[in-house]
């Protein structure tokens, strides 16, 4: 019985290793890059972007540790190469990923831009992190000026939060653990495919947002979208991402195997 156990533990460890290379439980339209910060998805500096649109992402400095990403609020980042969403006319966009830090003085998890590089967009928004005249917790938006979709918390508790940033024409919205927050005037498209930076701004821009450079704590399982995603598909994604390491999910599996 021990063996049997034993088995199919091993059959488990396969399976849910594996989970972080797929993206199949997601909504698949318009899925643009997926990161789950797994080990299997790291290889030196890049990490797989397992939605299979191709869309890997590189690591500068910062560390994927237990299944999540650590940034040291110092110089670590994560950029993309340009992304085939937000230009071209078609605004509709969604970014979803889940955070932890404890701390509110902090850097974007994200922001939009036109250099790979911090601070070196010409033409950069959308920063995603907190507002430096309250300290509470935001998603930036630009069209003719910076507009903000605000909570009423920081969300810098050390617990893990799920955030999604989503435009759809006119206006953008901010989810927070699932649940739609508040909404801001929205619309910018880029001239070009824009970059995708996480754990740092594009560029000092203006927006209350971005005043810090670079993000300090933990991120984990990154979706894009180009598409404005519904409130139920994001609440079905906030279901579906943990943010849990491949050893808690092993620990995980382990338990219900030996009940």
């Amino acid at each position: 019985m021990r063996f049997a156990n034993y088995g199919l533990y091993v059959f488990c460890v396969a399976l849910f290793l594996s989970v972080g290379r797929a993206s199949h439980a997601l909504p698949q339209d318009g899925l643009v890059m997926h990161y789950t910060f797994e080990p299997a998805t790291i290889s030196g500096d890049v990490v797989e972007d397992v939605s299979g649109a191709g869309n890997d992402g590189l690591l500068n400095g910062a560390k994927a540790q237990g299944g999540v990403l650590v940034l040291n609020g110092a110089d670590n980042y994560l950029n993309t190469d340009p992304l085939e969403i937000r230009t071209g006319g078609v605004i509709p966009f969604t970014a979803l990923a889940l955070f932890r830090t404890d701390r509110a003085d902090n850097g974007p998890l994200w922001m939009w831009g036109d250099n790979a590089a911090p601070s070196a967009s010409g033409s950069a928004e959308g920063p995603v992190g907190w507002r430096s005249t309250t300290s509470n917790f935001a998603a930036g938006f630009y069209q003719g000026g910076h507009f903000y979709a605000d909570a009423e918390a920081d969300y810098a508790d050390g617990e893990w939060h799920s955030v999604a940033q989503v435009g759809d024409v006119d206006v953008g919205y901010l989810y927070l653990d699932g649940v739609q927050i508040s909404s801001a005037e929205a619309g910018y498209v880029y001239g070009a495919p824009p970059y995708f930076l996480l754990g740092a701004r594009t560029k000092n821009s203006g927006s209350e947002i971005d005043d810090i450079e670079f993000f300090e704590g933990e991120i984990d399982n990154l979706v894009l979208y180009g598409r404005a995603l519904t409130g139920d598909e994001i609440l079905s994604i906030v279901r579906e991402v943990k943010p849990v390491s491949s050893q808690g999910k092993l620990a995980t599996v382990w338990g219900e195997l030996r009940r």
